[in-house]
């Protein structure tokens, strides 16, 4: 019978990559033979289950290091816990030089954060400034902690993003393709030299389009640009405070190899990030960073859902789509109604929306006025729940 081996559960995990060998491959000119024994062998890699590092064993080499990138799936509560641990373990080594930069947060609204740290707003005038759930859209309670903490301790949060409409914008007609004003808004240089890079967003591309057209360059520019303009404004802010050093918390893809933020930023300030990775499946390789984590799964509890999209208006917060098998269709909810009110809370946005959610569950039972061609009327509707997802970052 195999035996388990249990892992404790207090302690996060690290493996370290840079231990492990890539395996190597032969050139081959004119005919592909199977793989002998040795190279077979080689290509499997072995944890030393006995060996493995906690975290303040690891935070004293990751503090040398004036950037360190902890990559992340963004709906994995676990991924942002480790990213928590990894900002107390470094600021207790930084200590005032700390700051943390965000991918999370467009560039334009940078006075909100500050903002925020500095005490003059609240958490929701600064989810309203940054437009977190319009720009972001992701759950603010995976990342509420993080923010807390940070507020808590001074540490400035420094938004990287550049604007979702550049984005969408160089998705349309190339970097070529952009006013004068919309190409100020990126470096003047952009790295195009790495070939893993291109190749990777090549693959990425391929997988979501049945044609490798003019619109895989437009897909490659967007990218290069998303990277690029997040590792200037990591730059920029480091040379504007030397003394700084910076945890830049980002999608593992954008992490994952040193290709996108990390190796641009580097070039940038002549430097060396350490590169710690959560979450990934596909080959181990030493190139794909310097620290796997592990840990414990988390999850956050689950919230009462509407089954509705919606968007903010003059008049309120209208309903732009009523899910096909969500509650406020069984209710009888319609596209186009406006929500005034859930349970006894005035909703004047969908920031209101949002974090009312939060503090109900699947099942309860909540009042909803809504206005309809002029007439206001209530429903009682029972929410439902989200359905589970899991995703993991892919490697090659």
């Amino acid at each position: 019978m195999a035996k388990h081996i249990k892992l404790p559960g207090i302690l996060l995990l690290f493996i370290s990559l840079l231990g492990i060998n890539a395996c190597s491959s032969n050139k081959l000119k004119h005919s592909i033979s199977a793989p002998s024994k040795t190279q077979e062998h080689s290509s499997i890699k072995v944890i030393d289950l006995k060996h493995l590092q906690s975290l303040p064993e690891i935070i004293p080499k990751l503090a040398a290091h004036r950037t360190v990138f902890v990559g992340e799936v963004h709906t994995s509560y676990a991924d942002h816990l480790n990213q928590l641990a990894v900002i107390k373990g470094l600021h207790s080594h930084w200590k005032q030089n700390t700051s943390i930069g965000l991918e999370m947060v467009q560039q334009p609204y940078q006075a909100y954060l500050d903002d925020y740290i500095a005490g003059k707003i609240s958490e929701y005038e600064m989810l309203l400034g940054i437009q977190w759930y319009d720009r972001w859209v992701y759950d603010f309670r995976l990342y509420r902690p993080i923010f807390k903490y940070a507020r808590d301790n001074h540490i400035p949060l420094v938004a990287l993003n550049i604007p979702r409409e550049l984005t969408r914008r160089i998705t349309q007609v190339g970097i070529k393709g952009l006013s004068e004003r919309q190409r100020k808004q990126l470096p003047a240089f952009i790295d195009r030299s790495n070939k893993n890079y291109i190749k990777r967003i090549s693959n990425v591309f391929g997988r979501h389009s049945k044609t490798m057209s003019k619109g895989l360059n437009k897909f490659l520019d967007a990218q290069l640009g998303w990277d690029e303009g997040m590792a200037y404004a990591a730059a920029r802010y480091l040379k504007k405070h030397p003394q700084k050093r910076m945890l830049i918390l980002a999608g593992g893809g954008h992490v994952i190899g040193g290709e996108g933020i990390p190796g641009r930023l580097d070039r940038m300030i002549q430097s060396k990030s350490a590169i710690v990775l959560n979450n990934v499946s596909g080959a181990l390789k030493a190139s794909l960073g310097d620290y796997l984590l592990d840990r414990p799964a988390a999850r956050l509890p689950q919230i009462g859902v509407l089954g509705i999209s919606m968007k903010n208006t003059g008049s309120g917060v209208q309903i732009t789509r009523v899910l096909k098998h969500g509650v406020a269709r069984k209710a009888g909810l319609k596209k186009a109604d406006v929500i005034l009110k859930l349970a006894d809370k005035n909703i004047k946005n969908t920031l209101d929306v949002r974090l009312f959610a939060e503090k109900t569950r699947p099942g309860d039972l909540v009042t909803i006025v809504i206005k309809r061609n002029n007439k206001i009327f209530s429903k009682k509707i029972k929410l439902g729940g989200r359905p589970k997802m899991h995703m993991r970052m892919q490697r090659t």
